[in-house]
């Protein structure tokens, strides 16, 4: 059959995130799937049903959103400032399409919109009511964002953050921070950076002791599902079978080499140095 892909597995395991990928796959060979399924005899009879086919398109097009969305957010050395700019977005997006539906306006809903152009009855009020139960859910799990907003967005731009929605505490050190040209193009230079960032900081003079703070409160706050996953990859390579002797030092000395390895470089001149030459004592 001429089909857009070439062959399908008849059952795979495969990582949530990918998923997304799978239904838009089975959704695009629907037909040959069906065809498949009555050549051995079992009749399908979801797949000639529109109602559950439009579900199952609109089920694609917002998981493969979602999907979008975590990979943004498992970005390695990523900051929280970052983060919540993503999950705002994903927000506002979520209202956007909330009205674009209740319009039957398809244009960012793929699947949905091929099913409705081949004849596919489509009701936008019944998708409304999900899209408005995923925003309850974001609002829900990322209620903490709100609370630190202000924060986020003075650490994510302190040169243009109107210092009267400041916290007092913070507001004599951001109009020297403002009014410092020189601070303010470095900040400008590394904002967003993590690793220049932390530089910055080093060299941030003491009379911003409580901007100081809260920049370091911040950092400290990251996603860690991409370190998470390299842990325990490197985990799973070095207990192997083929590893024939590793102790708990020799372990923990592993993962944090690992986890930290955009971090730490090893001075190999150094190390050269420190070296001592294996010289024979036996006599030719």
């Amino acid at each position: 059959m001429e089909s857009e892909y070439g062959d399908v597995l008849y059952f795979t395991e495969v990582h949530w995130l990918s998923r997304g990928n799978m239904l838009k796959r089975f959704i695009e060979l629907r037909a040959e799937v069906k065809a498949f399924m009555e050549k051995d005899g079992v009749a399908v009879p979801v797949l000639c049903d529109p109602k559950w086919l439009m579900d199952l398109a609109f089920f694609v097009d917002i998981t493969h959103e979602l999907n979008v969305l975590n990979k943004k957010l498992q970005g390695q050395g990523q900051l929280v400032s970052a983060a919540y700019d993503n999950v705002r977005a994903f927000s506002t997006k979520l209202m956007l399409w909330k009205a674009q539906l209740s319009q039957t306006n398809l244009c960012h809903f793929p699947a949905c919109k091929a099913l409705m152009d081949a004849g596919t009855p489509f009701s936008g009020e019944e998708y409304v009511d999900v899209i408005l139960k995923l925003q309850e859910e974001f609002d829900h799990r990322f209620a903490d964002f709100k609370t630190h907003r202000a924060t986020f967005q003075i650490f994510a731009d302190s040169c243009s953050f109107d210092v009267q929605d400041a916290p007092p505490v913070l507001q004599m050190e951001l109009i020297d921070l403002q009014c410092n040209s020189e601070l303010k193009a470095k900040f400008r230079e590394v904002s967003g950076k993590a690793d220049k960032l932390g530089q910055f900081l080093r060299e941030l003079p003491p009379s911003f002791p409580e901007l100081s703070r809260m920049f370091k409160r911040t950092m400290c706050l990251f996603g860690s599902t991409c370190l998470c996953e390299k842990l325990f990859s490197t985990l799973n390579f070095n207990k192997s079978k083929y590893r024939s002797r590793l102790t708990d030092e020799h372990l923990q000395a592993l993962l944090r080499v690992s986890t930290a390895s955009s971090l730490l470089k090893p001075n190999v001149a150094r190390l050269c140095e420190r070296k001592r030459c294996q010289i024979s004592s036996s006599k030719k």
